[in-house]
């Protein structure tokens, strides 16, 4: 007697296996349509379809299903699976979500992924079908305790994050590596309980599937961030620039290129600073220099400041090839180490004077973990959002080196 179903669980846990079995079995006999979303579904018809089929075989219903490129007909029933991203490479898509009628089950895969509480929201409201059980399942690897989800769900609740029952209109399912041992290849454990040794915080979020909290050393806290986050950001900003820090390759392993947009607005005689949107991707450095240009137009921006110790001329070269215009931009570079360079800008947020507009919980999760350690991974983002708010917070900075 629930609506929502909360499944989280690390890798290896077999939540995502046990999920679409039980959708499956669901589906066998529903007298409604199933949603099955991701944040962004590239290809349904190679990487997820396939293996929804796979489960659907093994539980002996492979003959009553036949898959299309972007759904899956159940031919006695004659209701279907729909496979669907949440957000295009554009925009939202809800409005089409909206239109699939008679919708009994929404299935949100790798939940983490939707930043956005309103798309859930306006997703959650849409199943409303009268003599529907109307249900909803968010599946997910817990990140940072700033997200939405942990927020609304756990805290405001005051649930456990390792909690498994119902408690009001809610279903919590929490699993590990532990309860699905018998499935994993021995390898795999071996390396889980060397985390487990060399890194017991890593091995908590990513093996035991627990949430990020805040981290010793680390410049910024979650208190910091949420204390002082807010729905929107003024109307009429006195300024917006959008802060890059580029990736040197663009292999899968690479780094990811930091573009975070920050506005600034004077309010009773004190600067106050809007965080509003963190654009980060990994990919080439045409696609890279595209969205900052993109994040530059759409938030009207009126500078781009990028760092410039390794890709020198370059960076700008491909900027404004990009906006296939000349804009206003500015290089910066690094001469002190990570940490020194945040040191005045996390001042900042110690004031109360730095407000996130919404979430961003892979930017605010390197921010609350970074400690500049040399085994660290580059915190990219937390970079681009420095070099903006630096912009920003300095006093007629011409060629900012820091």
């Amino acid at each position: 007697p629930v609506r929502y179903y909360i499944v989280t669980g690390g890798r290896g846990s077999g939540k995502s296996f046990a999920i679409s079995t039980a959708v499956m079995a669901d589906q066998a006999e529903a007298d409604y349509n199933i949603l099955y979303l991701r944040q962004t579904l590239v290809s349904a018809e190679v990487s997820i379809i396939p293996e929804f089929y796979e489960k659907a075989e093994m539980l002996g219903f492979g003959d009553i299903l036949k898959k299309g490129n972007t759904s899956m007909l159940n031919r006695v029933t004659g209701w279907r699976v729909f496979f669907k991203g949440i957000q295009t490479s554009s925009r939202d898509n809800i409005a089409q979500l909206k239109s699939v009628k008679r919708v009994g089950l929404a299935l949100v895969d790798e939940a983490q992924e939707l930043t956005n509480e309103e798309a859930f929201d306006r997703i959650d409201l849409s199943l409303r079908d009268k003599g529907v059980r109307n249900r909803i399942v968010l599946s997910l690897n817990p990140t940072a305790k700033s997200h939405w989800i942990y927020r609304r769900f756990f805290k405001a609740r005051e649930v456990a994050e390792d909690f498994n029952g119902i408690r009001g209109d809610t279903c919590y399912i929490h699993t590990t590596y532990h309860d699905n041992a018998q499935n994993l290849d021995g390898d795999f454990l071996r390396l889980a309980e060397e985390c487990r040794e060399t890194n017991p915080e890593k091995y908590r979020n990513v093996f035991l599937g627990l949430w990020k909290g805040d981290k010793d050393g680390a410049l910024w806290n979650e208190s910091m961030v949420s204390s002082f986050r807010v729905a929107s950001a003024p109307a009429l900003l006195d300024r917006v620039v959008v802060g890059v820090d580029p990736a040197v390759t663009s292999a899968d392993t690479s780094d990811e290129t930091g573009i975070v947009v920050v506005g600034a607005k004077r309010i009773q005689g004190q600067r106050h600073y809007y965080v509003l949107a963190d654009r980060s991707m990994r990919s080439s450095p045409n696609s890279w220099a595209g969205a900052a240009v993109n994040a530059f137009e759409e938030f009207e921006a009126d500078r781009v400041v990028a760092e410039v110790n390794n890709g020198g001329d370059l960076v700008e070269s491909l900027v404004q090839g990009a906006a296939g215009k000349r804009i206003p931009y500015r290089a910066v570079r690094a001469s002190r180490g990570k940490i020194t360079r945040a040191e005045p800008v996390a001042a900042l947020y110690e004031r109360g004077l730095v407000h996130h507009v919404g979430t961003f919980p892979v930017l605010e999760d390197q921010m609350r973990n970074y400690c500049g350690r040399d085994t660290e991974k580059s915190p990219d983002r937390m970079d681009a959002l420095v070099w903006a708010l630096t912009e920003l917070s300095s006093k007629g900075s011409s060629g900012v080196v820091l």
